[in-house]
């Protein structure tokens, strides 16, 4: 067989080809076949019906090829009504430099005698020469406290990045077509396989590194791998991320959590807390919010016994930069890291713009959101309100929120002891940690 076309009815974005055509072309490659030249065409694009004539155009592709001895568009699509070129997208950004990125500020440096990771991060107002990784115009509502999170995070990471975003708020927000708020090298993958791809992304590159197959392309031996998820991402694609943490991949994954299902409705989420309102866990007489405890993410991760694992706010940007610093060193030398942001949502939130950095400080400030860090299965927390006398009164940060408003109330009272005592207990366990190295 000299040639042959290939129809498939979806397209595999990115594969140059339907899925159809790749398993075609694989079982020729088993068999031996080197020769056979095979054209692929996706047709029906736009619900358009398939005709006997466009039958008859897939010979025509395939008698072309076999008489040239060469197929001219191996990959195309059929039946497709083709753009206005005067109308294609245009760079509107320029790319980021390696030298601007690569500042030198950020100083980290293992200590030989004890084995901590020493940070020493300069005044922040020197890095906000580093240029933004996600530009600015991206869709996200007022108030939303993602970017700020991300972009403080960044601020503390060295050089280039590949990032990876689940879908979620940050990826929908930021991707609008046909342009993208990503300035750094970008991918998007579902919520359930992140972890998964990102891993193969990173075992890819370094063996192709040793092989010396990416020389000649110039590129710096430091590049960061961050996956970026929501607590969505982190509730379905929690499989995979337990996986590659046993696996042990030089990548960082950071969940940046507002609470909920934010991008489809804001519904509850296993990081949405005891008694907090959302689209599935209404407050009315049969129900006053969501009727169980949240899932302790950073946790369930350092159970793992992965090199790093910590908690961030942008209400505490030192401590988040130098974290940041800390996990990237660990993820270029020794293996992954998981970092946890709490993130405001105003939408869900029910809460003023700009008010989003105190509640996040309150939070921390009531012990909801503890600062700490697990380095090598010792627990360090790195922000403690109780030795500073900042520590609140849970109901005081609640009330900040509309979401938890009703907590207030007396018919709620005992939801909300519930709530507070599962803070305490967490609050009191992580304490013991920080006190026990063998804890």
């Amino acid at each position: 067989m000299k040639a042959v076309t290939v129809g498939d009815r979806s397209d595999s974005f990115g594969g140059h080809g339907g899925n159809m055509v790749l398993e075609i072309k694989a079982a020729l490659q088993t068999y031996g076949n080197h020769t056979t030249m095979v054209i692929s065409r996706i047709y029906g694009l736009g619900g358009k019906d398939f005709y006997a004539e466009d039958g008859l155009k897939m010979f025509e592709f395939a008698i072309d090829a076999s008489e040239k001895g060469f197929v001219e568009k191996p990959f195309d699509y059929h039946g497709h009504t083709a753009g206005d070129p005067s109308k294609a997208p245009k760079k509107v950004l320029e790319p980021m430099k390696y030298e601007d990125l690569k500042t030198g500020l950020i100083t980290v440096t293992p200590d030989e005698t004890t084995g901590k990771i020493n940070v020493r991060i300069p005044p922040l107002r020197s890095l906000t020469k580093k240029p933004k990784r996600i530009a600015p115009g991206h869709g996200a509502c007022p108030g939303c406290g993602i970017f700020s999170g991300l972009e403080l995070f960044f601020k503390g990471i060295e050089g280039d990045i590949v990032a990876l975003f689940h879908t979620g708020c940050a990826m929908v927000v930021t991707t609008g077509y046909p342009y993208s708020a990503h300035k750094a090298t970008y991918i998007h993958n579902l919520f359930q396989n992140g972890a998964a791809t990102l891993s193969g992304v990173v075992e890819m590159f370094h063996e192709r590194k040793r092989r010396g197959e990416l020389d000649h392309l110039g590129l710096q031996d430091d590049f960061t791998f961050v996956m970026i998820t929501g607590d969505g991402g982190m509730d379905i694609g929690m499989g995979p991320a337990i996986g590659a943490a046993l696996r042990n991949h030089r990548m960082i994954i950071l969940e940046y959590d507002n609470e909920g299902y934010m991008n489809t409705g804001a519904q509850l989420s296993y990081s949405t807390p005891m008694g907090h309102r959302t689209s599935t866990s209404n407050v009315g007489k049969q129900q006053g919010g969501k009727v169980f405890h949240h899932k302790d993410t950073a946790q369930i991760m350092a159970a793992t016994n992965i090199p790093y694992v910590f908690t961030g706010s942008e209400a505490s940007p030192q401590d988040l930069v130098r974290k940041a610093a800390k996990a990237q060193w660990y993820a270029q030398n020794v293996g992954m890291v998981y970092g946890k942001i709490l993130i405001t949502c105003p939408l869900n939130w029910l809460s003023e713009d700009k008010d989003g950095s105190t509640i996040i400080d309150q939070a921390v400030n009531t012990c909801f959101f503890p600062l700490y860090e697990v380095e090598k299965g010792i627990t360090t927390i790195t922000y403690n309100p109780e030795e500073k006398g900042k520590r609140v009164p849970v109901g005081d940060w609640l009330k900040m929120m509309g979401k938890t408003k009703h907590l207030s109330k007396p018919e709620y009272a005992e939801t909300l002891r519930e709530f507070e005592g599962e803070i305490e207990r967490r609050w009191n366990m992580l304490k013991a940690k920080h006190d026990n190295p063998y804890l």
